[in-house]
């Protein structure tokens, strides 16, 4: 499926998105992830090329529910941008998979329904978001991958955290598996700054939070999030400030 190589870089991005017409270049935040009912998108990562500068990660989306005969575009929303439009014109092929036909109307590749072929690099615990959106969009499904996931589990708990900023100094923590409706002790800590505070997890068994390093003394070092109930204790440690955000 590697014909035609798009690398997730805003130089593109910024291309693409001035060939756009108005309407289908305002995709607000505060809707990525509302998908149309039925629409499914799947992100099937391709074999990872370790190099010098870093892991190369190789994507093609997979679509499920697009009604056939609309002009899709390409999204991204990379870590403290805002969502951008990548490609014009997208379609899917029989298998579902994310190609430019090369139809009248839509993208060309290098020959007809050539799938598009997302290449990157992730630091540890960077969220990669990407969204297929129809032009008007009245049809959108969303898919995040986190190549480089940080994550511990205990006794079915599982906790995760993912950059909100790209140097982790403010992150998005969530936990699940732990008992509904319970109290928990939340500690987080950045440097040698550190605070423990009680939070209660929702009916569904989960919690979420924004941990940050406001305030901290430390510009750089370990940061660590644990959350524990009364069944289970999860933590994880990461690093945060310059130099964490390097490709992995």
């Amino acid at each position: 499926m590697k014909k035609r190589q798009l690398r997730l870089a805003i130089i593109l991005a910024t291309v693409l998105t001035s060939t756009l017409p108005l309407a289908a270049q305002q995709l607000d935040a505060n809707n990525w992830g509302k998908g149309t009912p039925g629409v499914t998108l799947v992100a099937h990562e391709g074999p990872r090329q370790q190099t010098s500068s870093g892991t190369v990660l190789w994507y093609n989306l997979i679509g499920k529910g697009f009604p056939e005969g609309v002009v899709y575009n390409l999204w991204r929303w990379a870590t403290e941008k805002s969502p951008d439009a990548m490609i014009k014109g997208v379609s899917f092929d029989k298998r579902g998979v994310l190609v430019c036909s090369g139809k009248p109307g839509y993208c060309a590749g290098q020959g007809t329904d050539d799938p598009v072929n997302i290449k990157a690099t992730a630091a540890l615990g960077e969220m990669k978001r990407m969204a297929v959106v129809s032009e008007d969009g009245k049809i959108a499904a969303f898919v995040d991958a986190v190549p480089f996931p940080i994550e511990a589990s205990d006794k079915g708990c599982r906790l995760s955290v993912v950059r909100k900023s790209s140097l982790a100094d403010s992150v998005i923590a969530s936990a699940s598996g732990l008992k509904p409706n319970q109290s928990l002790t939340v500690t987080t800590r950045f440097g040698d700054e550190s605070g423990t505070a009680k939070a209660t997890s929702s009916p569904a068994g989960t919690w979420t939070q924004v941990p940050f390093a406001q305030g901290a003394k430390q510009p750089q070092g370990k940061a660590s999030v644990s959350v524990s109930d009364s069944v289970c204790a999860v933590s994880v440690m990461f690093d945060y400030g310059p130099g964490s955000n390097k490709p992995q």
